[in-house]
């Protein structure tokens, strides 16, 4: 074999190298958006009923007109929690599918982060907030669940429609 020969050898090589790290960059890029695309899905199946509940119109009777309330209830429904996106609304996703309450180093581990104090006192100020908004609640220190109403989830885990 040739020096040239062997030059072209080695190229050839390099190149199908260079494919294979190439591949392997698109095939990480797909599961990545495939794992985005599943919890999209989640979030919207979570989101939804919330949506559809306080944005639905009420119905005019035949005369078109809608009719007054027959009574009135001094108790207000809890508003529906702030839309959350990003980190945020995966937590929400990780939360609602586990169906029972989580530390914050839980969630972190579930999120992928690093197994690092910090990481977890990051989660942990997260959950904080989504409780704040009202999409989580804190049961005692540290114990996270999604809160009652999100996605059909009521205390004890039954929602109404499931009893």
């Amino acid at each position: 074999m040739t020096l040239g020969e062997a030059s072209l050898l080695e190229q050839l090589a390099a190149d199908e190298e260079s494919a294979r790290a190439q591949l392997e960059s698109l095939h990480e890029q797909v599961a990545t958006l495939e794992e985005q695309l599943r919890d999209l899905a989640t979030t919207r199946r979570i989101v939804a009923p919330m949506l559809a509940g306080r944005s639905r119109p009420e119905q005019a009777p035949s005369g078109g007109t809608p009719e007054a309330p027959t009574h009135t209830s001094p108790v207000k429904a809890a508003p529906a929690p702030k839309p959350v996106a990003g980190l945020d609304q995966r937590v929400v996703v990780i939360m609602a599918s586990s169906g029972r309450t989580m530390r914050a180093k839980e969630v972190a581990q579930a999120l992928g982060e690093p197994d690092v104090r910090g990481r977890v006192e990051t989660t942990r100020a997260r959950l904080k907030r989504l409780t704040a908004l009202g999409w989580l609640t804190q049961h005692e220190p540290g114990l996270f669940s999604i809160a009652a109403g999100i996605n059909g989830h009521a205390p004890g885990g039954v929602a109404d429609d499931e009893a």
